[in-house]
């Protein structure tokens, strides 16, 4: 049974400065209160942050996540999947950024199946929860930034 969850924000701050943010995945671990390891390992062609892309993430050091970009619109779209490190099978993940007066729609969204029946309501509560965060701290380094002070 497919199990999922959906994080929607308003953001101030404009759909490019969010995608950029989260496209530069060394910085992750700098700014996403739960990502202590955050690396590139396979770069997208012809964007090297595009399709193909795979980042890999770690809040705990011994469980990594690569996650695959299948598609990217920048600024405003990326769908991709967890090819490891989750315990899912076929998860795959779309990041929604819309221009709005004064900022951004953001609606960030994941489904999967988990490998253990009866578990995919804890995992996506974990994931909520994980992506809540991320977005949480995406959005206070983009503010923190000097251009979005003004200065």
């Amino acid at each position: 049974m497919t199990s999922g969850f959906r994080v929607e924000r308003m953001v101030s701050a404009p759909p490019a400065s969010i995608y950029n943010l989260l496209a530069d995945v060394p910085n992750w671990k700098d700014w996403a209160s739960m990502v202590n390891h955050s690396e590139l390992v396979q770069h997208g062609d012809p964007d090297p942050l595009g399709a193909g892309a795979v980042r890999r993430m770690g809040g705990i050091k011994f469980i990594l996540v690569d996650e695959e970009i299948l598609e990217a619109s920048p600024p405003h779209y990326q769908r991709y999947t967890a090819t490891r490190g989750l315990p899912v099978r076929d998860y795959r993940g779309e990041v929604r950024l819309d221009p709005v007066d004064g900022g951004t729609h953001l609606v960030w969204t994941g489904a999967f199946e988990p490998l253990v029946p009866g578990t995919g309501w804890l995992l996506a509560a974990f994931l909520r929860v994980s992506i809540s965060r991320i977005v949480s701290g995406a959005y206070a380094a983009v503010a923190a930034q000097p251009s979005a002070r003004g200065a």
